[in-house]
């Protein structure tokens, strides 16, 4: 009888040592998401702060020229940016700042006065002393940001202060209709802050209606809140009357 040949081993693609995920490796997902998030915030700084114009093209190559970054992750920050009502993303066709809509973000801002009277007599309800204490802490760096004119900064925490007091009032519905129509006017809100007469107006009125949160005045904190948010719905649209109507002053 002819002996068998013997059969050839077959070999492994991959050596079991390669599947391992050193610890090395299982950095790299949090540096990229890392990136992302720098250019996320990158952008929308540039668009909240008015570098970038409504209207403005946001061309691939020369952001990503410009931030150092390849496609994949400007394309991936665009998605959370488009998201939030900044820019707007065109099949085939280059994307673009969003253009502000005056009459739509005034029929925002009229329903957005009553979302903050509802949260702010809620919030001023439920809020415990470290509740309190959390959002002291917030508005002490609120003006201390300030009185050292960081703009962006202040934008931001600003942003928070008033996300935080609709939480507290412990309405999932109405903190979903918050969120969603905040959202809509984050830019057109950052606006107002350029005028200093109204900045300084909206700190007076933060501190006003903070005071009246401590003292647990639930119909006076309601009342404050919801005026500082008419009187900035208010500012926003006289902006963006004037840029109307002078555009070299718009951006």
């Amino acid at each position: 009888m002819t002996p068998t040949a013997p059969r050839p081993r077959l070999k492994t693609r991959f050596k079991p040592a390669r599947l391992k995920l050193s610890s090395d490796h299982s950095k790299r997902p949090l540096d990229r998401l890392s990136l992302h998030d720098q250019l996320v915030a990158r952008v929308r700084e540039m668009i909240v702060d008015g570098e970038l114009a409504a209207g403005a093209a946001l061309p691939e190559r020369m952001l990503c020229e410009t931030f150092g970054v390849s496609r994949t992750p400007l394309r991936e920050a665009f998605k959370i940016l488009a998201a939030e009502g900044l820019i707007e993303l065109r099949p085939h066709r280059t994307p673009v700042v969003t253009p502000i809509d005056a009459r739509e973000i005034a029929e925002i801002f009229d329903v957005m006065v009553s979302l903050d009277a509802t949260a702010g007599r809620a919030a001023a309800a439920r809020a415990t002393a470290d509740d309190l204490a959390r959002l002291d802490a917030m508005h002490a760096e609120l003006v201390a940001l300030h009185r050292v004119a960081e703009r962006a900064a202040y934008f931001r925490l600003n942003q928070q202060i008033h996300a935080e007091i609709t939480k507290l009032a412990g309405n999932a519905v109405l903190l979903n209709m918050w969120s969603t129509l905040h959202a809509s006017v984050f830019r057109a809100r950052a606006v107002a802050n350029y005028d200093a007469r109204r900045w300084d107006e909206s700190i007076g009125e933060h501190e006003a209606f903070m005071a009246l949160l401590r003292a647990r005045d639930g119909d006076g904190f309601a009342e404050a809140l919801s005026e500082h948010t008419r009187k900035t719905g208010d500012s926003v649209l006289q902006m963006l009357d004037q840029a109307r109507l002078d555009p070299a002053k718009d951006g």
